[in-house]
């Protein structure tokens, strides 16, 4: 049994990895990608980011029904190929806008193959040895996590950005022609509805118009018709998703799970944390590599070790959970995420000094994100009932990924224009993501803690959090 199960286990944690790492190799290439395309500039290429993560939040959610229905072998053979084929066509883009277009592709596919690598893995597990699995599964992409600052780096310094989405091509053919071979036909399971289509679009609007309208509001003017009706629109379809998903027989997003007043704070206080754990570290790369003069590789190999904080503290923080409270681990979070923003701006006024400055503040921003998102993660489900978890998952973690897209449209308008390469530009931007903080720290306090008296499922245990 061991043996036979090597193999399709190995595949689809070489999955697991191309989709956590994709994120972290396009995060440190964006300097490059800047100087490639100079005529596009800072907003357009935004896109890059925001694409990539709007749809792979859109296909996040639907990949588990459509699997259901058409047997997770087939969808998840379908999601790999469109992701390398959206690698592919990024690797030879010719311009900004089909890069962009080629980001949108492959985001589609890793917002399908991330969900179902997990399901795929845990058939080959007795029930009791579940845990295994899914420690597998974690370790996948925190190892993905961890290597991607630094080897985003040395890719980029062998030749330029493109190499970051060539490397995908051999290691996803492997993984494709491999998880073809080796993986089990799962049948359908009992028929389920399709996704709610139309509800998808909505949705996919609601997150990108307003997106739209902060990247584009320094070009358009903050008064622009354009960037008042990109707002109001996105405004108008939010509220005509959330109504669409109280009534659909099958919406995108079941809102019910969201009865609990501890659910909506630790959903609340997710999206907030994702204006800042992405566009933090992209702010600080742009730092090292503007202002500093850092080499891309240099840049990479200097956050790296926040990434590797993040990884260490992260069952850790999953073990104080279950001791402390989700509140409590929270707030704790919360503290050091803002004392190393705030270290940030006021200790970069001099000359360069990274392991006094940089060094110290992105480790303790990676175990400040560690303890925020596992604490964050356990407290979204914590009043779900068991059958719901999958849902009260899909949810913390779209509510990240709204946050982040938000969060990277409003760093780009911030460093837009000449203000990329201004030392001040960044002060601004690790100030106002103090404020954010703030904000974190009263959804947080909300929380209910396990020792509290629980209204609807009292004694129910933490599943277990998710992956940083």
């Amino acid at each position: 049994m061991r043996g036979s199960r090597a193999l399709p286990l190995a595949v689809l944690c070489g999955s697991a990895f191309l989709g956590a790492i994709d994120v972290q190799l396009a995060n440190i290439a964006f300097p490059d990608m800047l100087r490639s395309f100079p005529s596009s500039g800072l907003p357009e290429l935004s896109w890059v980011f925001n694409g990539y993560a709007i749809t792979f939040t859109a296909a996040l959610l639907p990949a588990g029904g459509l699997a259901d229905r058409f047997g997770y072998r087939r969808v998840f053979l379908a999601g790999l190929t469109v992701f390398v084929i959206g690698a592919a066509l990024c690797a030879i883009a010719p311009s900004a806008g089909i890069l962009i277009a080629a980001r949108v592709v492959q985001g589609v596919g890793g917002g399908v193959i991330t969900p179902l690598t997990l399901a795929l893995i845990l058939p080959y597990y007795p029930p009791e040895r579940r845990g295994t699995a899914i420690g597998l599964w974690s370790a996948t992409q925190s190892v993905a996590t961890a290597s991607g600052p630094s080897l985003g780096g040395l890719l980029v310094g062998v030749w330029d950005w493109r190499t970051v989405f060539f490397l995908h091509l051999p290691v996803g053919l492997v993984v494709l022609a491999g998880a073809w071979r080796t993986l089990a036909r799962t049948p359908p399971s009992t028929p389920s509805r399709l996704p709610d289509i139309v509800g998808l679009i909505l949705l996919v609007a609601a997150i990108g118009l307003p997106s739209l309208a902060i990247v584009q509001s320094d070009a358009w003017g903050p008064g622009s018709p354009g960037t008042i009706t990109a707002l109001a629109t996105g405004v108008v379809v939010g509220v005509l998703f959330i109504r669409r998903a109280r009534s659909h027989p099958a919406p995108i997003v079941d809102l019910r799970i969201l009865r609990a007043r501890s659910t909506q704070r630790a959903n609340l206080a997710m999206f907030l944390l994702g204006l800042v754990i992405f566009a933090l570290p992209l702010a600080n790369i742009l730092f090292l590599t503007r202002i500093w003069g850092y080499s891309v590789a240099q840049a990479g190999l200097a956050i790296t070790p926040g990434a590797v904080a993040q990884v260490l503290t992260a069952p850790i923080a999953g073990r104080l959970a279950a001791r402390t409270g989700h509140r409590r681990l929270a707030l704790c979070g919360v503290v050091l995420l803002s004392l190393a923003t705030a270290y940030l701006a006021v200790a970069t006024g001099g000359g360069q000094a990274y392991l006094t400055v940089v060094f110290p503040s992105v480790v303790v921003t990676g175990v400040g994100i560690a303890v925020l998102v596992t604490s964050l993660s356990g407290a979204a489900v914590a009043e779900i009932p068991p059958a719901r978890l999958a849902t009260g998952t899909a949810l913390s973690v779209t509510s990240r990924a709204c946050g982040a897209v938000i969060g990277v449209s409003a760093l780009v308008l911030v460093l837009s224009g000449n203000r990329v390469g201004e030392i001040g530009a960044y002060h601004g931007v690790w100030a106002t993501m103090l404020g954010i903080c703030a904000f974190i720290a009263v959804a947080a306090a909300g929380l209910r803690s396990p020792e509290a008296p629980a209204t609807a499922n009292a004694g129910q245990r933490e599943p277990g959090t998710e992956p940083p």
